[in-house]
């Protein structure tokens, strides 16, 4: 619906100048047409800017035509015109104005105004030539929009215009100018100025209520709009304007009541006959209009009091002449105040009922013309973003029936409300409704056109892909089961399965194309949507909804005919009543069947067949060749046989019995295979033949000659039985040497490599036997190579006996070798175990050493001890040079090994780690031994300075503390004794500051003690850490108390005593001071007194 898209635009013109208040004075007559003639000029002006900018926009809607894309400009365009045409009326009352004044230039703004009309006509044509292109109204719409626009034209020019007009003007106004319903400028008119879009006009919309809400040129009433538009509100005279010589001041007064009484009457009269307006625009009009009269009626008050005022004045008998009056005007303007409100009360709620209703209307009509210009056509695949869009409107349209629910309902509060403007109420009701179902039956469309485009997409892409997937599969058989006699016998037995499977598969996919065949006489006609396929024939459509214009109607289910599809977005349709008109497309279907889809079947079926065939021919080809080959193998393997194969056979008597039948069977499959096949001709099967008697004969010959040899090869096989049987025990016994080799022993376990040698003696022993036993075969093999030396089998004989010897003579030097390595070990293992006890016992001894003690001689008795044990362990030093040296002969044995069999000694390697991490630990044993002693000596000479230190200031500060305490007790009695006290005092704490420095040095000497003394004990912790992770079970840790926190302890408690002491003589010296002072002045006193 496009007849509320541009309304709010189209009838700005008329929101300025509406209403003018003016005065009844005397103007002169000259002035006016001057004023007239310049205004009309500048309407003029204003008309063609108006006329150019719409022609701006007109061409750029065009170019939006040609390139497919929706306008953009059509409202706006519509205002323009209208705006224009606005102009042209009150141009034209102009005109009057100035040819009754006889005005010397009206007859050139008569052809100024001419022009512009000619203009304004031409554009409108051209308008619609371009936004009619696939949007046609109907008849009765037409007449509609030409009856208002008719009558607002001619009421506005006709009462107007009289005789005297210019003949230039007057063709222009002529009932074949612009006031006509055949002129171009009413049918010309584009689809924004036309009551509706709307092609679903049922018919309980009536043309009068159509006509009530239409969005341009003829909506409104004309007459009222023309009465709106020029209405003067004349304001009430005041009593000084009434001032005259010639009359007393009562009939003044009586001249000004009557006055306001007539304005309250005319006033009254012209709100009875004003109109409420049929759309948004003429409703705002209106209600803005009604604000003005009504401001102006309030403003009466001023002169109703002015009236009441002069009440006072009158004398009788015109006083009560005067009061009738002033009392009818007092009820007669409270009936107009409260008219005035009332009027404006119903003005309100129209407005806010007409502004929600177009509101909703506008989204209507967007919706309606987004489903409308949808392209359905067969070159918009994109259809699950359609149904998407689908989806997420029908949501809206749930939502939005709330909305317009609640407008309908307020409709209805009106009308029980009995409001004036009913009409109006009803009009729009009645449009939303209509352009409610419209939308709904649309939607109704868009669900079968998703699901029938939908349906018609996939089977033309499951046609397409299945004539790829046949085409495909057809190029593949004839390249890949193309074959000759050349063609590898493995692959084409691979091809014939494969090539059974994709008959399989073919067989299984007859199912599909069945299926596609049968589809095809289902899927609608899509190409007739597509304006670029133009039809050469009507075609038959079928209606999916219910469609009535005046022109035609169409009911669903209805089969139509198509007669034009030059617009996608309507086409012109024959109804089964032979009715012509354009319709929206998206009302019909074109029904099955589709000639393209049916080909397209007929298409793949017919590939099909042809893909059918082909696999067959090449399935015939390939096993001819299969057989070929079979064949040909027998016959080569016959002729590459010779006695001996042929004694093999012998000893199989079923293979020997089936080469013949085998052959035969062969030759009997490739006759009956390559009967249909194109690559053996008949000449080739006869030579066949003839091969395959050859070699039947070349058999039989073979056959005689292996009996001969049969008896010279049960000889062969006893000797070549007992070998396998000698070389059996012996790969046993040097299978069970080489894992004795390479099965490690238990490292530390003396015992179990004693039984390992135990055990290897015994086998030692099994070895000899079986080599005397080797050496009587050998001599039997010998005679019998001597006495058959012309057998074939001779040297196969002999090559296997030296095989054995050498074997023999191999196992046995292992033998030995792994012996002397068992014993070599044995020893390693022992010097080991004797290594790692001393070891054990040193690091235990160095382990379990306590906590230093703060005391010197402690010190010197731990530096004994570890000079006895350093003494002792260079003692001991012979027994790792004995493990050196077995360690040593082990290795040589190991090398031996492995150069003469390959294997390696595992062993060796885990007793050389071990050595070496035992010889690693007793040097550490002899660096511990020495740090100890180092650190041992630093400590004891600190320990000695410390002490020499602390035990004199320890006795110094004792002393001074005794001294202290025998000072404080003796009490001076004068003050000389006290003078002489605190001299002593002074000299005492001078002397205790000069001990400061024995107090730092003894300081010093602490903290190198507690230094070392905190070294000494982390190396034993660490040492502690280290022999805690060598040993399986860790040694009973002690808890260390460490000797430095008592040192520490001790210093910082003289220290605490020597600063208590001079705290103590500082503070006594201060108070002696204070004491002989007081005592000095209390000494003096007393002498004065006494003098």
């Amino acid at each position: 619906m496009a007849y509320l898209s541009g309304s709010n635009s189209s009838f700005t013109s008329y929101g300025s100048g509406d209403t003018v208040y003016s005065e009844p004075l005397q103007i002169n007559t000259h002035c006016v047409t001057t004023q007239n003639f310049f205004f009309g000029g500048g309407n003029c002006v204003n008309g063609e800017d108006k006329l150019a900018l719409a022609r701006t926009a007109l061409q750029s809607d065009a170019k939006r035509l040609e390139s497919g894309i929706q306008f953009l400009n059509e409202a706006e365009i519509a205002g323009y015109l209208l705006e224009c045409e606005n102009i042209l009326r009150q141009q034209v009352v102009d005109i009057q104005i100035l040819l009754d004044g006889k005005f010397p230039f009206a007859d050139q703004l008569v052809q100024r105004v001419s022009k512009l009309r000619d203009d304004l006509l031409a554009l409108r044509a051209e308008c619609s030539s371009v936004y009619s292109k696939g949007r046609t109204l109907t008849t009765e719409q037409t007449k509609m929009m030409i009856s208002g626009i008719t009558q607002s034209l001619n009421s506005g020019f006709s009462q107007s215009i009289n005789t005297n007009l210019t003949p230039a003007l007057t063709p222009a106004l002529t009932p074949g100018g612009i006031g006509t319903p055949g002129s171009t400028f009413t049918s010309s008119l584009t689809p924004c100025l036309t009551p509706s879009l709307t092609p679903a006009l049922t018919p309980s919309l009536q043309p009068a209520s159509v006509q009530s809400y239409l969005g341009s040129g003829g909506d409104m009433v004309p007459g009222s709009l023309r009465h709106l538009k020029n209405m003067q509100i004349r304001k009430p005279l005041l009593k000084s304007s009434l001032a005259d010589p010639s009359l007393t001041e009562e009939e003044v007064n009586m001249k000004f009541v009557q006055d306001l009484l007539n304005w309250v009457e005319e006033m009254q009269m012209e709100l009875e006959r004003s109109e409420w307006g049929s759309d948004m625009p003429s409703v705002k009009m209106n209600l803005d209009n009604h604000k003005n009269v009504h401001r102006v009626i309030e403003e009466f008050q001023m002169s109703l009091k002015e009236a009441k005022i002069s009440e006072i004045q009158m004398t009788m008998p015109l006083k009560l002449s005067f009061s009738d009056k002033l009392n009818k005007l007092e009820k007669q303007y409270e009936r107009l105040l409260s008219s005035s409100r009332e009027r404006q009360s119903h003005l309100e709620s129209l407005h806010d009922f007409v502004s929600q209703a177009t509101q909703e209307l506008i989204w209507l009509n967007e919706k309606e013309e987004e489903e409308v210009a949808f392209d359905w056509s067969d070159r918009n695949i994109n259809i699950s973003k359609k149904r998407d869009y689908h989806a997420d409107l029908m949501r809206e349209l749930d939502e939005k029936e709330e909305a317009i629910k609640s407008v309908q309902d307020k409709a209805e509060r009106l009308m029980l409300k009995n409001h004036p403007a009913r009409l109006t109420i009803e009009a729009y009701k009645a449009a939303m409704q209509t352009q409610w179902s419209w939308i709904l039956q649309l939607c109704s469309c868009v669900e079968q056109h998703l699901k029938e485009n939908a349906i018609y997409f996939e089977f033309f892409s499951d046609a397409k892909e299945s004539m790829d997937y046949l085409k495909n599969l057809q190029d593949s058989i004839q390249r890949k089961y193309s074959c000759d006699r050349t063609s590898s016998l493995h692959r084409l037995e691979d091809l014939i399965q494969e090539s059974m499977d994709e008959k399989e598969q073919l067989l299984q996919y007859r199912s599909t194309v069945a299926g596609l065949v049968g589809r095809a006489k289902n899927i609608v006609q899509l190409k007739p949507r597509n304006p670029e396929n133009p039809l050469r024939s009507s075609i038959p459509v079928k209606a999916i909804c219910d469609y009535r214009q005046i022109e035609i109607t169409i009911y669903k289910e209805d089969e139509c005919v198509l007669a034009s599809n030059s617009h996608r977005a309507k086409w012109k349709v024959i109804n089964p009543a032979g009715n012509e008109a354009m319709v929206p497309s998206v009302c019909f279907t074109v029904p099955p069947p589709n000639k393209e889809a049916v080909d397209m079947a007929s298409r793949t079926e017919q590939l099909y067949q042809n893909v059918l065939a082909l696999w067959h021919h090449s399935h015939v080809n390939m096993k001819s060749v299969v057989s070929w080959h079979y064949l040909m193998a027998d016959i080569q393997a016959i002729r590459n046989w010779n006695v001996a194969s042929v004694s093999f056979l012998l000893t199989i008597i079923c293979e020997h019995q089936q080469v013949l039948s085998n052959l035969q069977s062969h030759f009997d499959e490739f006759l009956e295979d390559s009967e249909e096949s194109k690559v053996f001709t008949m000449a080739d099967c006869a030579q066949l033949e003839r091969d395959v008697a050859a070699c039947k004969e070349y058999y039989q010959e073979l056959l005689r000659s292996a009996e001969r040899e049969e008896h010279e090869e049960s000889v062969y096989n006893h000797y070549i039985s007992e070998i396998r049987n000698f070389r059996m025990h012996l790969e046993a016994h040097e299978e069970h040497l080489i894992r004795q080799i390479r099965s490690p022993l238990e490292r530390d376990d003396l015992e179990q490599s004693l039984q390992r040698i135990t055990e290897h003696e015994r086998k030692t022993a099994e070895l000899n036997k079986l080599k005397e036993d080797l050496d009587a075969m050998k001599e039997k093999c010998e005679l019998f190579l001597r006495q058959a030396a012309g057998s074939p089998s001779v040297a196969t004989l002999s090559s296997e006996l030296t095989v054995l010897i050498q074997s023999m003579s191999q196992v046995y030097s292992m033998s030995s070798i792994y012996m002397d390595k068992l014993k070599t070990v044995s020893l390693v293992v022992k010097h080991s175990q004797s290594a790692e006890a001393l070891v054990k016992a040193y690091e235990s001894k160095l382990y379990e050493e306590d906590a230093m003690n703060p005391d010197v001689k402690s010190i010197e008795n731990v530096i004994s001890t570890l000079k006895h044990w350093r003494t002792e362990i260079d003692e001991r030093q012979e027994s790792f040079h004995d493990m050196e040296d077995e360690l040593q002969k082990a290795r040589l044995i190991s090398d031996r090994m492995f150069k003469a069999h390959n294997e390696r000694d595992f062993d060796l390697d885990w007793h050389k780690e071990k050595a070496d991490q035992l010889s690693e630990r007793w040097q550490n044993i002899h660096s511990q031994i020495d740090s100890r002693l180092r650190d041992l000596d630093g400590i004891s000479k600190s320990l000695k300075h410390y002490r020499d230190s602390y035990s004199s200031l320890d006795e110094w500060v004792r002393d001074m503390e005794a001294a202290q305490l025998k000072a404080q007790e003796h009490k001076p009695e004068d003050s000389k004794a006290l003078a002489e006290l605190l001299n002593k005092q002074k000299i005492l704490v001078a002397e205790i500051e000069k001990k400061q420095s024995s107090i730092d040095e003894c300081q010093k000497y602490s903290e190198q003690y507690s230094s070392a003394v905190k070294d000494y004990e982390l190396q034993l912790m660490t040492f502690r850490a280290m022999v805690d992770s060598q040993h399986k079970s860790p040694l009973k840790k002690r808890r260390m108390q460490s000797s430095s926190d008592a040192i520490q302890q001790e210093f910082m408690d003289l220290r605490t005593r020597y600063t208590a002491l001079v705290t103590l003589m500082t503070q006594y010296v201060k108070f002696a001071s204070e004491t002989l002072k007081r005592t000095e002045d209390e000494e003096v006193s007393y002498s004065c007194f006494n003098t």
